[in-house]
């Protein structure tokens, strides 16, 4: 069995899905179920418009049934044993790898829709597994009164019980100590967007050039809205620009915004001159006058380096702008709107549900929060200027 990407040969109806995951066997067909639920799944619900999702829901499936195949298993049998299910021995086999919980969940969840869809087209009796209620922990923070579940959920008994982990962000002394650090300009750059937009790595590296103009027409704005398009950003191999092909819009402080037109008017235009290296479409470019790869690693190594956190990432620093701007929100007597819906619309969030994980940590995390966050980290930025 392989799993390989479709060409851009591969049509549906006129249109061409290149890159679209797909399963053969060893005779190199097709394996005919898999595939029609792929493209019910990826293609015909309209949710999903990331090749990279895509990809992820054909390696889910292709793991599992690698996994039948390998032990001369049926994915149509309820039972891998007489007694056991055969979801439940995949589940088990994935746990004696070392897997997490959270890792083995979300490929179960993939291969459970896919069972799903098999009974919802009469290809199966049943599925291997049953649903159970379970009870949960309360949820906390603000909005907690609105939760009408009353502490249960259904689920699949197949799946893993998860620890909540916690939310890895930087505290008010390592946003500190990372502002203040005398990196290369563009990387300082880089790391201040993601702390105060909550922009994606993707994002932070394919963002346009085009996009920051003359400041002189916004002053007197404490921010300055961004659309980000995926049209505009320099999309490779199904990498860089927004999440899902989404448009959405971002706030950039004014002081940043112009710091931004700054770099863009001198240090970038340097380092073109000096690279002897033609225009780019990107805004933040590396040493060498070129965009940053998408799949390097320097950014997120020199972050750990210099916060002194093997567990700190660029995605981390989206989380900490996302705690912080809701705690100030939430507390700010000024603000007359929904901080969970504004920082749903600056994340890009498609649901309010995957905002709502910010709110567990609100209350084990006010004694270090700043409630003007971007305040505080312009002033940190200007000390720094000062001091160099």
């Amino acid at each position: 069995m392989r799993l390989i990407k479709a060409t851009k040969d591969f049509r549906l109806h006129g249109h061409s899905y290149e890159d679209f995951p797909l399963i053969v066997d060893s005779e190199m067909d097709l394996v005919r179920e898999v595939h029609q639920f792929l493209i019910y799944f990826c293609i015909t619900r309209g949710r999903v418009e990331s090749k990279n999702t895509w990809w992820r829901y054909g390696q889910d499936l292709y793991d599992y049934f690698g996994y039948l195949e390998g032990r001369g298993l049926d994915w149509r049998s309820r039972l891998a044993t007489s007694q056991h299910s055969v979801i439940a021995a995949y589940r088990d086999w994935s746990v004696s790898l070392g897997l997490s919980p959270k890792t083995i969940n979300g490929r179960l969840r993939t291969i459970i829709q896919f069972y799903h869809f098999a009974y919802r087209k009469h290809w199966i009796e049943s599925v291997p597994y049953d649903i159970e209620t379970v009870v949960i922990n309360k949820q906390k923070g603000f909005l907690a009164h609105t939760d009408k579940s009353g502490n249960q959920k259904s689920t699949a008994n197949v799946m893993l019980k998860e620890k909540v982990a916690a939310l890895q962000i930087l505290t008010k002394q390592e946003v500190k100590t990372l502002m203040n650090h005398p990196c290369f300009i563009s990387q300082h750059l880089i790391y201040r967007l993601a702390l105060q937009t909550g922009m994606r790595k993707e994002e932070l590296l394919t963002l346009p050039n085009s996009y920051i103009q003359d400041p002189k027409t916004k002053r007197g704005k404490a921010i300055v809205p961004v659309i980000l398009s995926f049209k505009d950003m320099d999309v490779k191999n199904g990498q860089g620009g927004t999440k899902g092909n989404r448009e959405r819009t971002i706030h950039i402080p004014i002081g940043l915004y112009e710091q931004l037109w700054q770099y863009k008017l001198h240090e970038r235009n340097h380092l073109l001159l000096r690279n002897e290296v033609s225009e780019q479409k990107a805004l933040l470019l590396n040493r060498f006058g070129q965009p940053y790869s998408i799949k390097g690693t320097v950014l997120n190594n020199e972050l750990k380096k210099i916060v002194g956190r093997k567990d700190i990432s660029l995605h981390k620093l989206r989380h900490t702008y996302a705690t912080f701007k809701l705690y100030g929100l939430r507390n700010s007597p000024n603000y007359r709107g929904d901080p969970l819906v504004y920082v749903q619309d600056r994340l890009g969030h498609a649901s309010i549900i995957t905002t709502q994980i910010y709110l567990h940590y609100l209350e084990d995390l006010e004694g270090d929060l700043m409630t003007e966050y971007d305040q505080d980290i312009d002033l940190i930025c200007e000390e720094a200027k000062g001091v160099a």
